[in-house]
């Protein structure tokens, strides 16, 4: 029976991963346009796609146990496809699409959760940190290494969703925290790169400790 849990929960690495991969293979389309005052509409826009994505997390019923996660997997995926459209939509509300890479969604979608294992991607140059542009292998290495994270943390909600009603609860609160924390992200780095100011040009400075304190 322990082998069998490990092998699904290698099945579940690597749908995670797989994911990941096709995410930023096709990274969404926006069809809102620069806006003038664009901190209430990134606003919003936030918390549109928080209630959403929360809702979609809140209605899984979702079977105890390894597999049942594992079936869970589209269920998921609509989630990271609504936190990515939201980052595709808070580039457009300022006006920088054209600045949207794979590494900056990556950035966005996962600086708040997994900052220690985008250090490929951030960079520090003098006292600002940089979002910089990395060969497809790195990237791949950096969204295996999320993808083991995430299973791990899907793993260890099985008990929580075991009881479907605190498990809806749950799922539900801590997608629109994690929604809402994707879309804080986006904004800072994208009203940066809008007011092109000097030492935040391209991403928010976090220190080393806020990188530990961010993953808890």
């Amino acid at each position: 029976m322990a082998k069998k849990d490990t092998a699904t929960a290698d099945k579940l690495k690597d749908k995670v991963t797989s994911i990941l991969f096709d995410l930023l293979t096709d990274i969404p389309e926006s069809l809102h346009a620069q806006n003038p005052n664009p901190d209430e509409k990134v606003q919003h826009l936030i918390r549109q796609a928080a209630f959403k994505a929360s809702t979609v997390s809140a209605t899984l019923s979702i079977p105890a146990g390894v597999t049942g996660v594992l079936t869970s997997i589209p269920d998921i995926a609509a989630v990271w496809r609504i936190q990515a459209q939201l980052v595709s939509d808070i580039a457009a509300t300022y006006g920088k699409v054209a600045s949207l890479s794979r590494e900056a969604m990556v950035w966005c979608l996962f600086r708040h959760s997994a900052a220690s294992l985008l250090r490929d991607i951030a960079v520090r140059t003098g006292s600002r940190l940089v979002v910089q542009k990395v060969s497809v292998s790195v990237l791949q290495k950096i969204l295996r290494k999320v993808g083991v994270k995430i299973s791990q943390k899907l793993l260890g909600k099985i008990a929580l969703r075991a009881i479907p009603a605190i498990g809806a609860i749950g799922n539900g609160a801590y997608t629109y925290y994690d929604t809402f924390e994707v879309g804080k992200t986006a904004a800072t780095y994208f009203k940066a790169l809008d007011q092109q100011v000097p030492d935040v040009a391209d991403a928010e400075i976090v220190t080393p400790d806020d990188s530990n304190s961010a993953e808890k």
